[in-house]
């Protein structure tokens, strides 16, 4: 049980970090920053599960706690700093700050 745990894991690990080099290649690419945003959050919800919306509302260091799994910690800080460069081409400045800010504190929360 707890193996078929960590395997569904790592694999969830490796599609939040192929999501993020994709997403990058499309913003490079010159794709609609709409759908790069949408298509992070979509990643940062599947890489974090049911407690998605809890986790957003946490400061750093207790989402670090609760969520409890470093390598998705990190995962989800590389998605939030691809969302904030799709904000920041778009002219969203502030919200491109917060985002990197909220992935920063998670880092360091490792």
């Amino acid at each position: 049980m707890l193996r078929d745990r960590r395997d569904y894991l790592l694999r969830m690990i490796e599609q939040a970090a192929a999501a993020a080099a994709r997403l990058r290649q499309r913003l490079l690419g010159g794709d609609p920053v709409e759908e790069v945003v949408h298509e992070a959050r979509a990643a940062q919800i599947e890489l974090l599960g049911k407690d998605a919306a809890m986790l957003a509302m946490l400061d750093g260091r207790s989402a670090a706690h609760v969520l409890g799994d470093r390598e998705r910690l990190i995962q989800w800080a590389e998605l939030l700093r691809v969302e904030a460069e799709a904000h920041r081409g778009a002219g969203r400045h502030a919200v491109a700050a917060a985002l990197e800010q909220r992935a920063g504190d998670l880092t360091q929360a490792t």
